[in-house]
């Protein structure tokens, strides 16, 4: 499928505006934000406590974020562009949305409910206590879903850039001359 011009500008935009927002908060908040409130609160159920609700909003963006990479990676390519970067530019999107939906869903409410119902503070439970090991099944399995999304909207960047420097460095389609029409020698 072949976009008008101002189309396909404004669809590019787009994807560019959403493969940012589904590759910076989140590697924000893994690298800085998430490592910052563990070190400066005094337990992990409080830094748990603040972490849930900004993680859980974050992941409904990354998941619109990855939804809308695939809708405009889904208009942006076409026959032309080569099968595999194509297969990449809709598939990592779908990756990606299935990994902020596990965690945002699937994982972030069982520890919040764990935190709920643990007999005190988590961080005063033995190491062996049922829920204490839980919890950090959970958190590992979160922590690794959402190395996966900040993976596949890394790899989306850079398969973007490089699909987009090639589109800009392939010669334009030639023009097609309307053909000539033959006239008739009568004589």
């Amino acid at each position: 499928m072949r976009l008008d011009s101002r189309l396909a500008s404004l669809v590019l935009a787009l994807h560019l505006a959403a493969l940012a927002l589904a590759f910076a908060p989140p590697l924000f908040f893994g690298a800085v934000v998430a490592p910052a409130v563990f070190r400066v609160l005094p337990t992990r159920d409080l830094a748990g406590a603040l972490q849930s609700p900004i993680l859980s909003k974050l992941c409904v963006m990354a998941e619109a974020s990855f939804g809308l990479l695939f809708a405009t990676a889904w208009l942006l390519t076409g026959p032309e562009t080569p099968k595999l970067t194509r297969s990449l530019l809709t598939r990592l999107p779908v990756l990606g949305f299935f990994a902020a939906l596990v965690v945002g869903q699937l994982l972030i409410p069982p520890i919040d409910k764990i935190r709920e119902e643990a007999p005190g503070l988590i961080d005063n439970l033995p190491a062996g206590d049922p829920s204490r090991v839980l919890l950090d099944r959970y958190h590992r399995l979160a922590t690794g879903f959402f190395s996966v999304e900040i993976a596949a909207a890394a790899i989306l960047l850079l398969v973007t850039a490089r699909w987009l420097s090639e589109r800009r460095a392939a010669p334009p389609p030639p023009t097609v001359r309307p053909p000539v029409p033959k006239l008739l020698d009568l004589s």
